[in-house]
């Protein structure tokens, strides 16, 4: 139990930002791929690679077209709303604040689908999606704010009932990004 709160403790202060690939933690147990231990030398955060990107991309492709398919939505305007706010912070260059609306979103469709077990799932995906933005950024600046409008599109496509093009748009999205965050790292 001690594990898992833990656990839970980094990946939601890794997705808050306050955690950097590579930065060392005190003595704790690894935990979902978020941490590494070297012998002798302590737990650092995980630091992403290919594998570690591919594997993650892989996951969210997988959960996050379900969720959009198969998840409850019962006010699907305040998606719309959500992902559109993003756009307020984008001239501004908050990409902090976008990112986390971005989390957000994405954390909301698959909350969806009314699942313990997956949010969990989710918060560890967004968690090492983190880690992987922070890597990212400096050589993609413009990682987060690509990201606006195709959530918000997205999420009309859920408004509007049509969740098939919503699952390819979140699929193809996720699997593009992947790429790109390949290519530069």
């Amino acid at each position: 139990m001690l594990s898992q709160s833990v656990a839970a403790s980094i990946r939601s202060a890794i997705s808050g930002g306050y955690f950097s690939p590579g930065q060392q933690l005190s003595e704790v147990k690894a935990a979902e791929r978020l941490v590494t231990r070297i012998p002798n030398r302590g737990v650092f955060i995980a630091t992403p690679d290919a594998a570690f990107v591919k594997d993650l991309f892989t996951a969210r492709a997988a959960i996050e077209p379900a969720a959009v398919l198969w998840g409850e939505f019962p006010n699907p305007s305040e998606l719309v709303d959500l992902a559109s706010s993003a756009q307020a912070h984008v001239e501004a260059e908050e990409h902090q604040v976008i990112s986390s609306i971005n989390q957000n979103f994405h954390r909301r469709l698959v909350a969806g689908l009314g699942s313990p077990t997956l949010d969990e799932q989710m918060d560890n995906l967004l968690a090492r999606m983190r880690l992987t933005f922070l890597l990212a950024l400096p050589r993609y600046p413009s990682l987060h704010v690509e990201h606006v409008p195709g959530n918000i599109r997205l999420a009309e496509y859920i408004a509007a009932g049509e969740r098939d093009a919503a699952a390819a748009v979140a699929r193809e999205a996720l699997l593009a990004t992947c790429r790109r965050i390949l290519a530069v790292l």
